[in-house]
Order: structure tokens, then sequence, then C-alpha cells
């Protein structure tokens, strides 16, 4: 638990410094640096997710980052910032895994050319290797 709390913690931090850097403003929460059409689809694919459809919403965010503008960056990232905050049961009860996750997130920030952010989201497995 105290591992999962700190890396959320870390996802939080990576996010607010991924929108300082994009936006060039300072905010807690990616969700506020968008407009309000923007703030519905993150809400809609978040509402998806948490109704236990993730890999629908994961399928739907794959599509809108095609067009890779930096609003569908925050959108997704605030997406997995929420997916990475569920717990082992919403995983198991939903055939979805962190593993996955991990896997779809990579897919999505190699859109945006950062390849590199995956491991500072989720860290580094022996998996990786």
């Amino acid at each position: 638990m105290f591992e999962q709390d700190y890396i959320m913690r870390q996802i939080k931090e990576m996010t607010a410094v991924i929108a300082k850097v994009v936006f060039g403003a300072k905010v807690e929460r990616s969700f506020e640096m968008l407009q309000e059409v923007e703030r519905q689809k993150a809400f809609a694919l978040i509402e998806q997710m948490r109704s236990g459809e993730p890999k629908g919403a994961v399928e739907e965010l794959d599509r809108l980052s095609d067009n890779n503008t930096k609003e569908n960056l925050m959108i997704g990232l605030e997406f997995y910032a929420q997916l990475s905050d569920m717990d082992d049961d919403f995983f198991d009860d939903n055939g979805y895994s962190l593993i996955m996750a991990k896997k779809d997130f990579e897919h999505f920030a190699e859109k945006f050319g950062l390849e590199h952010i995956t491991e500072l989201y989720f860290g580094s497995s022996d998996e990786d290797k």
C-alpha cells in the first residue's frame, strides 16, 4: 500500500511538471487547465473506466490521441493518473491489470514523443528488462 501511495504521488507530481512545461502554468491537476470541451472528454473517459470498461476507455483515448494536441496529452495524463489510482480489486474485477495499463500508457506516451515518461509514472520492473 505504501508503495502504491508513493507511485500515485509521483504520477501527480509528474503530471504537474508536464502541465507546467506544456502550458506554462502552475496548477495542482492538469484537469484544471483544460477547456470545458476537453474536460467533458476526460470526464467521459474516466467515467467509462470507473464503470467497469477500462479497455474501452483506453481504446477511445487511443483514437483521441491520434490527434496529438497538447489538450489530448493532458486528457490522457489525467485519465492515466485516475486509472493508476484504482485498487487491485478494480483491476481484477474488470480483466485489466497494472501491467496492461503500463503498456497502454507507454503506447500513449510514444504518440507524444514521451517514451521515457512511462518509467517515471510506473517505475521499472524486472519484466521490462
